[in-house]
């Protein structure tokens, strides 16, 4: 009959065993986790994309622009969508891979000619506040977007979304949604976009693969504050056409050649 001491030592003794098991199991584990480079994000130092964004929101906004009013700030050689439409997106952005954490309201125009898979058209941006300004002067050197610094905000009360752009202490820019009361869509797909090297240099196409909820508004508005000589005066739209929220992850391509 074995005594409580010795069954305490023949326990304590397995316990010890299969702890050691168990380290030798997750030691080659945690060993390739170390061994993973991790890459900061550090203030005011940007790497060149891809970048990948896993979490954000968004407002976006289908609009039509005056034609004779937005053609003055396309790229020459380029074609525009008919009836001038194009979009409006505000939002924000998680930190992710390459950026840090921050936000956007940009607008655009669709293009012909350099469809997405699936048919959706290409973009162009006329306009975009970006912040923080790490953020503002990567994605002006990378890809050639017309960047300003200006911060934006968005802010969801049940089927209520409100985005709000502010440049210098200024609101800018306010779009509003009501949803419909359904079901929000899960789905991906891949956006292009086109923009010019350097802001004057060769056509170039960036890709944005998406995966994303996508809620319909049943409304949708757009009131634009700023002055009637900043460019998102001089766009303000003639028409809205359709609305919805998008949550979710996105990424951006090395641009290439676009020809």
């Amino acid at each position: 009959m074995r005594t409580t001491s010795e069954t305490h030592d023949r326990f304590a003794g397995r316990t010890k065993s299969l702890r050691v098991m168990s380290d030798s199991i997750w030691l080659p584990f945690f060993a390739l986790l170390t061994a993973i480079p991790v890459v900061p994000v550090l203030a005011g130092e940007v790497p060149p994309p891809p970048y990948f964004i896993p979490q954000s929101e968004a407002v976006v906004i289908g609009i039509a622009y005056e034609e004779g009013r937005v053609k003055r700030m396309v790229s020459a050689g380029l074609q525009m969508a008919p009836e001038a439409t194009g979009q409006i997106i505000m939002y924000t952005a998680e930190e992710s891979y390459g950026l840090p954490a921050f936000s956007s309201s940009w607008m655009g125009v669709d293009l012909v000619g350099f469809d997405a898979p699936g048919g959706s058209k290409a973009r162009w941006m006329l306009t975009g506040l970006y912040s923080p300004p790490s953020v503002t002067a990567a994605l002006a050197k990378y890809f050639g977007y017309p960047t300003r610094e200006g911060t934006t905000r968005v802010e969801r009360d049940g089927q209520r979304v409100i985005a709000i752009g502010t440049m210098g202490g200024r609101e800018m820019i306010r779009a509003e949604l009501v949803l419909k009361p359904e079901a929000c869509q899960r789905g991906s797909g891949l956006i292009h976009e086109v923009t010019r090297k350097d802001g004057t240099g060769p056509l170039q196409l960036i890709k944005i693969p998406y995966v994303a909820d996508w809620c319909a508004a049943e409304s949708a508005k757009v009131d634009i504050t700023a002055p009637a000589s900043d460019p998102f005066g001089q766009l303000n739209p003639v028409k809205v056409l359709w609305g919805g929220y998008f949550h979710g992850g996105f990424g951006w391509s090395e641009p290439t050649s676009a020809h």
